[in-house]
């Protein structure tokens, strides 16, 4: 009876990696030789890996000349000769350094974003998830189970203080001297004086209120939350010039939008694995009711990030497939609306780092 519940476990399995590889076109290949450590032109993949028993891992893929489409994988790793650490969750470039969360082994490493050679290591944090560059000597740091946000020295990588929130918090943006921050489960936005590290106002969201982008074009931040069974998804905008003023559209009720994200003044994001846009001009409160790419990735897509490419306009997202095995980032021409290209990373494949 065992061997024959591992065999039909392995068959089903053997189904799932056929489908994964033969819908679509075949992934680029990947470079499993010696790290460059020059990674320059492309962007990083910051894959989490399992939970627990498993490790997290940077990837990154390059973007110009006879390099174009290489992978690299592990390079943290293969770079510094030691593991990065558990559930890799974001990675930021401020002021010339790489800074690298890493959720479950509770610290930040700082690297050399050209080598991913390590400088340094932030300790101490609880479950972060999101760094932010304030200046040069100042960041902040987002954190779960703990109802607060780190304010980090960046001269001596230390924690110099806490600003403390009504719950978990998530990514951040900021304009001017304020900085909006996210939270997955609190009906909360919360906006800093980045000054003086003071909560100045917080804006009442539906739940899942994650996704957050600034448009520094119109000088306000745009809000994107998911909802719940009891409150609709909504589109918010807060402003800069008076950041207790907002503006909301209300999804139809069975939608959970994800993944907000802003290239050349249009917004886009995901919902039921088809992406959506409207224009940041747009005055009045409709919402587009009609895919402007539909059907993304394959059938067995789990698609776990999305965004917009700053660099050149294209839509990436990971594929997390069954958080078991190596993931992709699907790359799509906004104009073709096509997919272009597939990278194989690392294991639940998320944040996605611009050099």
């Amino acid at each position: 009876m065992k061997n024959l519940l591992y065999l039909s476990y392995f068959f089903i399995l053997s189904l799932s990696l056929f489908s994964c590889e033969i819908d679509g076109q075949s992934p680029i290949g990947v470079d499993e030789g010696e790290p460059s450590k020059n990674y320059q032109n492309g962007f990083f993949i910051i894959n989490e890996g399992n939970f627990d028993w498993g490790k997290g891992t940077v990837s990154f893929i390059h973007q110009n000349g006879i390099d174009r489409g290489r992978i690299e994988n592990n390079i943290f790793e293969r770079v510094n000769d030691e593991p990065l650490g558990n559930v890799a969750q974001s990675m930021t470039i401020h002021n010339g350094k790489g800074y690298i969360v890493v959720n479950n082994s509770q610290k930040v490493e700082v690297v050399n974003p050209t080598t991913l050679e390590k400088i340094g290591t932030i300790e101490n944090l609880y479950s972060p998830r999101y760094f932010i560059g304030i200046n040069d000597s100042k960041a902040y740091v987002t954190t779960i189970y703990r109802d607060l946000i780190y304010i980090i020295d960046l001269e001596n990588n230390e924690i110099e203080g806490e600003i403390r929130t009504t719950g978990w918090t998530e990514k951040m943006v900021k304009l001017g001297n304020y900085v909006w921050v996210s939270s997955q489960e609190a009906d909360k936005v919360w906006v800093i004086d980045s000054r003086n590290d003071h909560i100045v106002h917080s804006i009442t969201t539906p739940a899942g209120a994650k996704s957050i982008v600034a448009d520094a074009a119109q000088n306000r931040v745009w809000i994107l939350a998911s909802g719940s069974d009891t409150e609709r998804a909504k589109l918010i905008t807060s402003s800069l010039s008076d950041v207790r003023r907002t503006e909301s559209r209300v999804f139809d009720e069975e939608k959970r939008p994800q993944f907000l994200s802003i290239y050349n003044n249009d917004l886009y994001w995901i919902y039921d694995n088809d992406l959506y846009q409207i224009s940041t001009f747009q005055t009045d409160s409709r919402l587009p009711q009609t895919p402007f790419i539909e059907g993304l990735g394959t059938q067995n897509s789990l698609i776990y990030n999305a965004v917009i490419s700053p660099k050149n306009g294209r839509l990436l997202f990971a594929d997390a497939l069954d958080y078991q095995q190596e993931g992709y980032i699907f790359e799509y021409d906004l104009q073709t609306k096509r997919e272009v290209e597939r990278y194989k990373v690392g294991i639940i494949p998320n944040d996605i780092c611009f050099k």
